[in-house]
């Protein structure tokens, strides 16, 4: 018989920002754990707008545009709605990096041509190459500062004149990381998820790789590479890159725990 509260009596960290996090936190509660919300990072503006904002008046240009993330999705839609346009160009195809970021999308009345079965960013450029076509189209990539250049790369290596502005970045949040690292030192937390590199990144460069007793769980391979090259140790790792995912990674995590003890 499945277990009711299976995480009854962990407290785990979530360091999502707060307006992304609901779901895991109330994953993690449906589970019996106790959610820390320590925000380590907080979505911003790029210094400059302006190259998002003149991609998006010359928008009937592209061919596709390409989404990794659902941050990316709210940010470029903002800066659509705040232009007298007519929206979204109806022959513009889209692509998707994964589930959320797809949901995002058609909670705005679209649903992307593409959407690959693995949410990561080699993926979708394959996922792309396969569709075809892309030798001398214009794709447009809203995405955020810092984002890694494989797919950019890879799609230009295809032959496409991709087009890359920056619609957000991920800047720390020092409210959250000091809470972290307080109930961290204050032995109050058995794990920490993270759920992007940036999430591993600024906390890392400001409160350092010391964790204590806190095993770490990654929703990803790419969030997980960054935490190991940052120096810490990945006790669990999301096979399927989403919330659904990492919750699955934890359970099975302390499943083994109870197993091995």
């Amino acid at each position: 018989m499945i277990e009711v509260h299976p995480l009854e009596g962990r407290r785990i960290a979530v360091t999502r920002p707060l307006a992304q996090a609901r779901r895991l936190v109330e994953g993690l509660r449906q589970l019996g754990a106790e959610p820390l919300s320590c925000p380590t990072i907080r979505i911003a503006d790029p210094p400059d707008q302006a190259p998002l904002r003149g991609a998006i008046e010359r928008l009937d240009e592209y061919d596709w545009v390409v989404f990794t993330s659902a941050n990316g999705v709210e940010r470029f839609w903002r800066e659509l709605e705040s232009q007298s346009g007519p929206g979204f160009p109806a022959e513009t195809r889209l692509a998707a990096i994964g589930p959320a970021t797809a949901e995002a999308l058609k909670m705005r009345g679209l649903s992307p041509e593409v959407v690959p079965e693995e949410y990561v960013a080699e993926a979708v450029a394959d996922a792309l190459v396969a569709v075809g076509g892309l030798a001398g189209r214009r794709l447009l990539l809203p995405r955020a500062a810092g984002a890694r250049r494989v797919l950019p790369e890879r799609l230009t290596a295809a032959g496409a004149h991709v087009d890359e502005v920056i619609a957000y970045e991920s800047k720390p949040e020092p409210e959250g990381i000091a809470r972290l690292q307080a109930a961290i030192e204050a032995d109050e937390v058995d794990m920490v998820t993270f759920t992007a590199a940036s999430t591993v990144r600024h906390f890392v460069e400001t409160a350092g790789t010391d964790l204590g007793k806190a095993r770490v769980a990654a929703i990803g391979p790419i969030t997980a590479r960054a935490a190991r090259t940052a120096g810490l140790r990945v006790d669990a790792e999301a096979l399927e890159y989403t919330v659904e995912g990492l919750l699955q990674a934890i359970l099975e995590y302390y499943s083994g725990l109870q197993e091995r003890g």
